[in-house]
């Protein structure tokens, strides 16, 4: 089974989002509240895609990619970012993938199923 690391400060957007995903496709989703929990987090289940919202207090999700990047272990994990404020220039940060919110929950799934069936193919 497949592990997906979901970093959402909004509790409801993460439940909605662990639900639907769990529901639909052969995964589980770990969930944190914040950034300053996925190096951990990361550590402990090893997942096979990351995503994180943008706008979280403390570490935000550019911050923590940043720090996944430049972690040995984690620096090819894909990250799909869900974001309010899908403009910004994600590409050149080598972002996996964007996806803006309120977002459709059959996109969210075939996006997450294409992102880990890239990785599997690699692996």
């Amino acid at each position: 089974m497949k592990h997906v690391l979901l970093a959402e400060d909004d509790p409801d957007t993460a439940t909605a989002i662990k639900a639907t995903l769990e529901e639909r496709l052969d995964i589980t989703v770990d969930h944190v509240t914040n950034g300053a929990l996925v190096l951990d987090q990361m550590s402990a289940t090893h997942p096979d895609l990351v995503i994180l919202d943008v706008s979280m207090p403390g570490l935000n999700g550019i911050d923590v990619f940043d720090l996944l990047r430049g972690t040995a272990s984690c620096a090819d994990v894909p990250v799909l970012f869900l974001t309010a404020v899908p403009d910004q220039a994600f590409a050149r940060f080598g972002v996996s993938d964007v996806m803006a919110k309120p977002f459709d929950s059959d996109a969210l799934v075939r996006r997450v199923d294409d992102l880990i069936a890239r990785t599997a193919k690699v692996a």
